[in-house]
């Protein structure tokens, strides 16, 4: 029959008030707590010279020693410790014994073979064999363009360098769009995709026309520049026009413009991918819209912040696209890109010293570069996530030419 359990009396070590059965011992907290530190003490260490001093006195404990020497007497027992009741400890243990036992625990991505992004993707859906979609005639049209010669400004004295020039062509161009009213699209398919691409590049082939030191470069490397750059170039182009619409509070705060005299709001669209891919939009969010809004947003602030002028803004357009095609193409293009960028920047700062008197514009500048910082670092992750869906065969649709949308 077990010995009874008793829960009161006098600590056994101490002579205090007990708190119950400590390591076999009815005892005090205090002194179970001291002999759970001190019961690994060596024998050197617990011999004391008198050997029967008092245990407690005038509310202390007055000699270890003799303290461990009473707890050993009266039974205490260092074989009576329990351990792993700690909870974090405790745990702990437990996650690397079960980690010995059946490995490591496996993600969903791991265990499907599928990034996360896709964990929803059934493989039976990947599209190896593709429907092409030809734009050569986008690039023959192109060639026709430059070969023409550039429209000639009613007002010639208007301008006195090529950066005004492009200023004065950018602002006709959106001043003859063919309808009065700005179009809201409420779905954006496969003719709305394809319209818009081809208004947008041949918008840009426009504007490169009528850019004087550009018209002197060998013609293929003209065609490599505008397909390299007329997706940042019509990005740019576009968030301005926004910017500018929402400040004269022509169009909404979440209205942005998307094609020549269509826009989009995105609280009110859907995007219809059935053309492209067989995957669903649920599926594609991540790959598709990548914080397009957000970046939107933020973009189109700056600019409403900063109001560029139409110099500055043509300025942006000609640095983002030129910078972009010479980064991608390198080789001649990029000698070419170069020049041409450097003799924009000395047209830039005559604008800012003769025309502003601005003695100091760095800082103004600096902010218009970290717009265009933003779009290059968006067509940086469009280009990635572009990768991964042709490495996993997300599309089923590809382009003639398809160095022309890989940051689509």
């Amino acid at each position: 029959m077990p010995a009874p359990l008793f829960l009161s009396g006098p600590c056994e070590i101490c002579g205090q008030k007990t708190t119950g059965r400590h390591f076999g011992v009815m005892s005090c907290r205090a002194c179970a707590a001291f002999f759970r530190r001190a019961a690994t003490w060596t024998q050197r260490k617990t011999d004391c010279p008198k050997g029967n001093c008092k245990i407690f006195d005038d509310g202390k404990f007055q000699c270890k020693k003799c303290r461990l020497k009473r707890c050993l007497d009266v039974g205490m027992d260092a074989n009576k410790f329990q351990t792993n009741r700690d909870l974090i400890s405790c745990s702990n243990k437990f996650i690397k014994r079960v980690a010995m036992c059946i490995g490591p625990p496996q993600s969903l991505s791991t265990f499907l073979g599928r990034p996360t992004f896709l964990l929803c993707c059934e493989p039976d859906k990947a599209s190896p064999y593709k429907t092409i979609i030809d734009v050569t005639y986008l690039i023959r049209i192109a060639e026709t363009m430059f070969h023409k010669d550039p429209s000639t400004s009613p007002k010639p004295f208007q301008f006195h360098n090529s950066l005004e020039k492009l200023s004065l062509t950018l602002d006709d161009m959106r001043q003859k769009e063919p309808d009065k009213k700005i179009k809201q699209l409420t779905r954006v398919g496969k003719e709305e995709s394809l319209f818009i691409w081809e208004q947008a590049f041949l918008r840009v082939v426009e504007w490169f026309a009528n850019f004087s030191e550009f018209n002197d470069l060998e013609d293929y490397i003209k065609i490599e520049i505008v397909k390299a750059a007329w997706i940042c170039w019509t990005r740019l182009e576009k968030l301005t026009e926004t910017a500018e619409l929402q400040r004269k509070r022509i169009i909404g705060t979440d209205v942005y413009m998307c094609g020549s005299d269509s826009c989009i709001d995105f609280a009110n669209y859907e995007i219809d991918l059935k053309w492209c891919t067989n995957y669903t939009l649920e599926q594609l969010a991540f790959y598709v819209m990548p914080d397009v809004e957000e970046n939107c947003r933020q973009c189109v602030q700056d600019l409403i912040d900063l109001a560029p002028t139409s110099i500055e803004i043509n300025y942006m357009l000609l640095q983002v696209s030129l910078y972009h095609a010479g980064k991608k193409c390198q080789g001649k293009v990029l000698e070419a890109t170069e020049r041409l960028i450097q003799s924009q920047a000395d047209h830039l700062h005559d604008f800012y010293t003769n025309k502003m008197k601005l003695t100091n514009y760095s800082g103004r500048l600096a902010k218009l570069m970290k717009i265009n910082r933003g779009i290059e670092a968006d067509m940086r992750d469009r280009a990635e996530k572009n990768e991964i869906a042709r490495v996993f065969n997300i599309l089923k649709v590809d382009f003639s030419h398809p160095d022309m949308f890989e940051s689509t």
